[in-house]
This record gives structure tokens, sequence and C-alpha cells, in this order.
């Protein structure tokens, strides 16, 4: 197990393997031509400055305490090369993460849990981990054909074609060890993948997945397939269905316009709709078990999204309404889109996120976000965007309590990145949220997927390089 491994020997070494592998120590045309073409291979990174401070309200002594309060330094090096014989290749991923200062709790993400797999945590435990880890080594395949090609993915990956398979995301992607392959002939893609281990990124090995019974009963794989078409440049649709044998089962439609800003659209428009399906084991082997997530055979959500660019500003708007029945506690109450039921099990290809804390997903939740966006270049700040949002929940249920969720908060971003110099493309962000749950019933209590007030600063600094 590696801890307090210190960033800048990872940073040393991960640059010089980089540059033995674009070395000049000898001519191009001296080399074999598989070298010559490794030498070409695309090597890139950031360095990551994070530092958090969320407070979290206390019912029981009417105070906020200090929920996460860290400062983390992060770094990374990925390494692409080109299609050998423009059919294979890989793909190499790693970073390293380290707590400068950590008053709060461990699992804040950034950093390596103290515990090896989202089924084993140890709350005696106070600090983070420091460490490194892959998150992606994988062979990529791919051949060209007449209006279309074929491609694949084998090892650690994270999914891009169609389908319900998604990883979480902390400054890093997650990874799952397994392949994933598809075809594209002209408007419609075509994909599937298959998975036996996963890893989320705050944690350095990856594990087996696992369902939710008393003995955590391990899951050997889970699948995906998905198809999407395009009906025009702007506008496509996507359909996709997933499994985790015996388990759980997930669905989506993705409907989606997207117009794109040219000499002829002026303020480009952005419209979706997407319908995300849950299904679990409902039957009476299992009716009074956590394995059976739901009353009744699914749970399903409805999201719609809408933006517009009047430059120099960007309106969005978004929805969304949940149906996630339960009739005894141990249903979940609340709607989640993955194979797994616990959180950093896998993830799904999910795509509302409004950044203002709450998931907003419990069984008959509506709620609205809205955001307003503007660019001050024209203004003397160029790079600088400044971002304010809210998003407001109404009408959730849960079993066995009778107060109606509702929930408020406010968001407010102010983003630089630099546009030209040395640091350019560093992006630096100040991020505050304000939210406001208004049961005030402690946090986890009656509505599983609910925390009570918080206040949430969030700052980072983003360096990218590359060779």
């Amino acid at each position: 197990m590696m801890r307090r491994t210190p960033l800048f020997l990872l940073a040393a070494a991960l640059v010089g393997m980089a540059a033995i592998v674009r070395g000049e120590e000898r001519d191009d045309d001296a080399w074999p031509q598989f070298v010559r073409d490794i030498k070409t291979s695309e090597v890139s990174g950031n360095l990551i400055y994070f530092q958090r401070h969320r407070e979290r309200y206390r019912v029981d002594e009417r105070r906020f305490d200090s929920n996460l309060h860290h400062q983390s330094l992060q770094g990374n090096l990925e390494i692409s090369s080109p299609f050998f014989a423009d059919t294979a290749g890989f793909e190499l991923g790693a970073f390293a993460t380290t707590d400068l200062r950590n008053s709060a709790s461990p699992d804040h993400e950034i950093s390596f849990f103290p515990w090896s797999d989202p089924w084993s945590a140890d709350w005696s435990k106070k600090d983070a981990d420091s460490g490194a880890s892959l998150y992606r080594a994988h062979l990529k395949l791919r051949r060209k054909h007449e209006n279309g090609a074929w491609w694949g993915k084998l090892g650690y990956f994270q999914p891009s074609g169609p389908g319900v398979m998604g990883v979480n995301w902390s400054l890093m992607p997650g990874s799952y060890l397994g392949a994933e392959g598809g075809i594209e002939q002209g408007a419609l893609s075509l994909a599937s993948a298959y998975a036996a281990r996963y890893k989320a990124p705050w944690y350095r090995k990856t594990y087996a997945f696992r369902e939710e019974d008393a003995a955590n009963t391990k899951i050997s794989h889970i699948w995906s397939v998905g198809a999407r078409y395009a009906f025009a440049p702007e506008a496509s649709a996507e359909v996709a269905y997933g499994e985790a044998p015996g388990f759980l089962q997930s669905a989506h439609l993705k409907l989606k316009y997207r117009q794109e800003k040219s000499a002829g659209v002026k303020s480009p428009l952005y419209l979706s709709y997407q319908l995300y399906v849950m299904g679990d084991r409902d039957d009476a082997a299992f009716s009074g078990q956590s394995n059976n997530h739901y009353a009744g055979r699914w749970a399903f959500q409805h999201y719609a999204a809408f933006a517009r660019e009047f430059s120099p500003y960007v309106l969005k708007g978004e929805f969304l309404h949940t149906r996630a029945p339960g009739t005894r506690d141990t249903h979940l109450g609340y709607f989640v889109y993955r194979l797994t039921g616990r959180y950093g099990g896998a993830n799904g290809a999910y795509e509302p996120w409004w950044d203002n804390r709450s998931d907003w997903n419990h069984n008959r939740e509506s709620a609205i976000f809205v955001s307003l966006s503007r660019a001050l270049d024209d203004i003397g700040a160029a790079g600088v965007t400044a971002t304010l949002s809210a998003a407001r929940g109404w009408g959730g249920k849960a079993y066995g309590v009778r107060q109606t969720l509702k929930e408020n908060a406010w968001s407010l971003d102010l983003t630089w990145i630099v546009p030209s110099g040395t640091l350019k493309n560093t992006r630096v962000t100040l991020h505050y949220t304000h939210y406001d749950n208004k049961t005030r019933l402690p946090s986890w209590t009656g509505y599983k997927n609910l925390f009570q007030d918080e206040r949430d600063l969030k700052f980072f600094v983003i360096v990218p390089w590359k060779l």
C-alpha cells in the first residue's frame, strides 16, 4: 500500500518515462516504424490544487459542523498512441494524489478513501490515503470501412459508446476492467460493453460488483448494449439497456437537439428529453431484503433540459421528476441509475448534474434548475465567466415520514481560463453553494439520500501540460 507518496516523485517518474518514449537520441529514420509511431504518441496531463470547506447543520445541536475541510494536490499523466497499421493502439492514464491538510472527514473523494472498497468502510479512520493509481490502461482497436468503422477497447477503460454504463468522477474518472466495442455505419452507432470489476477514482484498486443482501454477494459481471441514431446533424436519439445478472436492470431513452454556433446560427439552442428506468427483483423471496430496492418492478426518472446562448450570456433550465416507490423501510425511497446499489460500486450513463449539492431524486419529487452565465471578456476580464444558479425540489415522499420534502439551493461560480501566455488554458474556479433542507429532519433520517443544510466552498486550480 502506498501512503504519503510525494507527488513530485511520481510526476518526475512519469514525465521521465514519457520523455524516453518520445526521446530523440537517434534520427527518426533509424528507428523501426512501430517505434516511430510510439514516439508520435500524445503525452499530456494536469497539475491540480483543490481546496474545500463544507459545513453541515446538526439539528440536535443547532449549529454547523465542518463536514469536509481539506487542501489536496493531484497530478495525472495520459499517453495516447496513434493506431498502428491504422488498427491498434493503446491508452494509458495514471494519477497521484495527497492531502496537504485535512481537518474533517477522510472520505472527500479527491485523495483515496482509507478502506479498500464501498462495502468496507472503517469510520475509525481519520485521514485520507495518499498514493497513485492507474485509471486507464487499454488496448484500442479501430478499422475504418466505407461510411463507417468498427472499434473496441480491452483493459481498464471508460465507456464511450451508447449504453447504460458510466463512471464516477472526482477530478479523475472511475474505471471498469473489461471490454467495449461498437460499430458506426452512417448515422447509426451501436455499442456493447462488459465489465468484471470496477473502481471509483477514490479507490486505488478495482473490486468486484456486489449485491445489497446481508452477505454482499458478488456479481460476476455487468453488461450493456445501446444504439444511437442521428436524424440530422442537430438531432439524435439513443436507447440502451443493461443488467447486473440476477440483481438490477437499467435502461434509458435520450432525445437531443443541439445547434452549433455558426454564421447562420447566432444563438444556438439545446433541447433534450431523457427517461431513465431501473428494475429490480420483486418477488416473495426478496420482499423484505435490501436487494429489493423499490416497491413494484420499476422506478423511473424524467429529465428535460433547455439551453440557449445569447452572447455573452448562456441561459439554462432543467427539470426532474422521480418515481422510486417504497412501501417498507428496506426500500431505497430514491432513484439511482447504476447497476449496483452502493455508491461507488459502479455508475450509470446519467447526465443530470446541477452542482447544487442535493441529487433531487426522492420518490415523487419534482425539481427545477436554472442558471445564467455571462462571459466578462467584453468588460476587460478576458477569460472570466460568472454563473449564478438555483434549484428547488418539492413533493418528495418517504416511507414512515409525514413531512413532504422541500429543498432549495443556490450557487455562484467564478471561473477564469487563462487566455494566453505560459499558463494558457489554466483554469481557476471559485464555487459556493448554499443548500437549505426545509424538512428540519436530521441528515439521512426518513429521506435516505438527504442531508441537512450545507454551506459549501470550493476553490481549485487546474494547470494543463503537454509534451
